[in-house]
């Protein structure tokens, strides 16, 4: 029998599949066909089956369905280091906030490119971002590009805000409701949804928004079917300016004007009491958890168990470098089941394979795309990476997911495939010049800093110059 042509085949691997039965594959081969997976299994059989020009030998490697960052905002790649230790509405006035007025659209472009490769460096494929309001139209084109250049898969949004003076919201930021349903129309015309890129809708947050922009906003998403994700109770500020509007806490409230729905990510809830997740349950709301961030801000600590235990969907996300410092999704998964281990004192809270699920398929689930991606089956899109056995770090392995999530670290990942093309081989990037943009990152970061104001507002003990 002639072997079906592939476009690409790994072999001599161990496959950790996500699958429904969580099945492990010893000595196992997949063949990529067209971006999907044609054919999964013990490698003689698959070599049987496939030939392809480029064939990968993965010996002593471990392959897993790509990463799922469902929480990001890549143009804050600019502002690493530059506002710790601030609380998170000092954050946003000095840093973040002053960065999104001033940043120019080529500027946009490398930055958002710069974290869409430390991405790709730590085994995602795939990445939610949310970007600020766009001072021109080529902002959103130029994230837009970097994501697309990538090669990653992508969800773009910007935030709506048509409120919030009183509560730090920059002016500059804030525009008519009309406004951003016509920067959304034109994006929506521009970039049609596709396996590899949509855009959807966001909100800052709750208290950035008038009752009535939030209306419209509902309107315009049913009227198109756009899914819509907002940071919601990252803090205590929601419920407090939501007691003050509206009588009531702030999921409540959602609930009274129609915001919570199927097709809603909603980011944070750290301040989440039992009430607020019977709602979530209620409507199927799908969850963003982002723990590095929510401890650099020490914002507290979200009941990810209590949610999960409710039968919601979690994703797993790393939130802005800004708030982070790195777009590392190893050390989130990592931090996401500490986290949860030291607020309840109890090990055995949550385990490896659970969070693996959040980075992966409960990940695809959170953000609708469960039947293209999220684990490694025959006809679902090949997006997956690889990690090696080859350091001190991960080595030796007893359980493959127990070690991705508490050995492995962005050293270790050294293969990145995306809707089937080879994004990193051998830990290096293939497509991009990588050495450029990161040199450029730094100098358009240094500038930007001193232009936008923030650097005159923080303490500083060092000045960058060029990378060498």
């Amino acid at each position: 029998m002639t072997p079906e042509k592939a476009d690409l085949i790994l072999k001599n691997t161990t496959i950790v599949t996500q699958n429904s039965r969580r099945e492990i594959l010893n000595n196992g081969a997949l063949a990529v066909v067209g971006g999907r997976i044609a054919a999964l299994g013990p490698t003689q059989e698959i070599l049987k089956g496939y030939s392809a020009e480029e064939v990968l030998d993965l010996t002593d490697q471990i392959v897993f369905p790509g990463l799922i960052n469902n929480h990001n905002h890549l143009f804050q790649v600019s502002t690493k280091g530059l506002g710790e230790d601030m609380p998170v509405q000092d954050w946003v006035e000095v840093v973040t906030a002053p960065t999104a007025i001033h940043i120019q659209p080529e500027e946009m472009y490398t930055f958002c490119l710069a974290g869409c490769l430390e991405a790709i460096h730590c085994g995602v494929t795939t990445i939610v971002d949310m970007s600020y309001r766009a001072q021109r139209y080529e902002m959103h084109e130029n994230n837009i590009r970097a994501m697309l250049d990538s090669g990653l898969r992508g969800r773009y949004t910007t935030i709506i805000s048509d409120f919030g003076v009183e509560f730090g919201v920059l002016p500059e930021l804030i525009s008519p409701i009309d406004w951003f349903i016509e920067q959304y129309m034109r994006l929506h015309t521009q970039y049609p949804a596709t396996d590899r890129m949509a855009v959807w809708l966001a909100i800052g947050a709750p208290w950035t928004i008038t009752d009535e922009g939030l209306k419209e906003t509902i309107a315009y998403a049913n009227s198109t079917r756009t899914p819509i994700t907002m940071h919601i109770n990252e803090n205590g500020v929601d419920n407090q300016i939501s007691m003050d509007r509206h009588g009531m806490n702030m999921v409540p409230y959602l609930e009274t004007v129609g915001f919570l729905r199927p097709d809603l990510l909603a980011i944070h809830n750290v301040v989440t009491d039992p009430a607020d997740i019977d709602l979530y349950a209620k409507y199927d709301v799908k969850l963003s958890y982002n723990p590095v961030s929510n401890m650099y801000l020490g914002s507290g600590i979200p009941p990810m168990i209590d949610m999960y235990k409710a039968g919601l969907k979690i994703g797993i996300g790393t939130d802005g470098a800004g708030s982070n410092n790195s777009l590392d999704m190893m050390e989130s998964m990592k931090v996401a089941a500490l986290l949860q281990k030291v607020a309840a004192r109890d090990a055995s809270v949550v385990d490896a394979q659970t969070i693996l699920d959040w980075a992966t398929c409960d990940a695809a689930r959170s953000i609708w795309l469960e039947e293209e991606i999220g684990s490694l089956e025959v006809g679902k899109r090949a997006d997956l990476f690889a990690v090696a056995l080859n350091s001190s770090k991960v080595v030796p392995v007893h359980d493959p997911v127990a070690s991705l999530i508490y050995s492995c670290g962005e050293q270790n990942v050294v293969l990145t495939i995306a809707d089937g093309k080879i994004l990193m081989k051998d830990g290096i990037i293939q497509h991009l010049d990588e050495k450029a943009i990161l040199e450029q990152c730094q100098i358009s970061a240094t500038l930007l800093s001193d232009r936008c104001g923030s650097n005159s507002k923080v303490t500083r003990r060092w000045r960058p110059g060029r990378l060498k």
